[in-house]
């Protein structure tokens, strides 16, 4: 015989191939500081609309969590490739908070399904790629030959999931990795784009 309870917000939830799975942001957090920051302190891409408090009980608010409502979009069994999410140009006061930010080594820590993310990284040793479950990803690093900090700008972002039910088409997710990543953009034949022709998007 078994016995369970229900706790309210913790029960899974069922995709269909195509649903989409909301991806939420938390508060991001540092081991150096001890405290945490709004996700959207800094200039990442927004929603649209602005973000929206996802946050569901005061519990996490006394804890230093603030969950929010994210720009990406994703879908239950649908992969997707080099999809541009925004561009962002930074003022000098902007990039000095998000270089500060790097420098004490603060973690994005995002969210799917009430499952934070693994962070897909490099074994110093091996070079291997290998996942950390505590602590979420890095917001960016700081270069061991020059010193200079550099955003990830690029996520590869994997789901886990699992059909529960063989006969019953819907998916659980069952856990989700996030790889960052840091990548300086070039175009085609020297093209120069301003940032907001539709030139620069294909």
């Amino acid at each position: 015989t078994a016995h369970a309870f229900y706790v309210p917000g913790v029960q899974p939830a069922e995709f269909k191939k195509g649903d989409i799975v909301p991806m939420k942001v938390n508060a991001m957090t540092s081991i150096h500081t001890q405290i945490p920051k709004d996700f959207y302190r800094l200039p990442f891409c927004q929603p649209e609309g602005g973000p929206k408090m996802a946050s569901e009980n005061l519990g996490e608010f006394l804890t230093g969590n603030k969950i929010q409502s994210s720009a990406y979009s994703l879908n239950m069994l649908t992969e997707g490739y080099c999809q541009k999410l925004c561009q962002i140009t930074m003022s000098k006061v902007e990039a000095a908070k998000m270089r500060l930010h790097i420098k004490y080594g603060y973690h994005n820590n995002w969210i799917i399904d009430n499952l934070p993310s693994a962070a897909v990284g490099l074994n110093a040793a091996t070079g291997e790629k290998q996942k950390h479950y505590a602590g979420g990803f890095p917001i960016g690093f700081i270069a061991s030959n020059n010193k200079q900090p550099y955003i990830f700008n690029h996520v590869n972002i994997i789901i886990d999931y699992h059909q529960r039910d063989p006969n019953v088409e819907t998916y659980r997710v069952v856990g989700f990795s996030v790889e960052p990543m840091s990548i300086a953009h070039e175009f085609q034949g020297d093209y120069k784009w301003n940032g907001s022709d539709s030139d620069g998007w294909s």
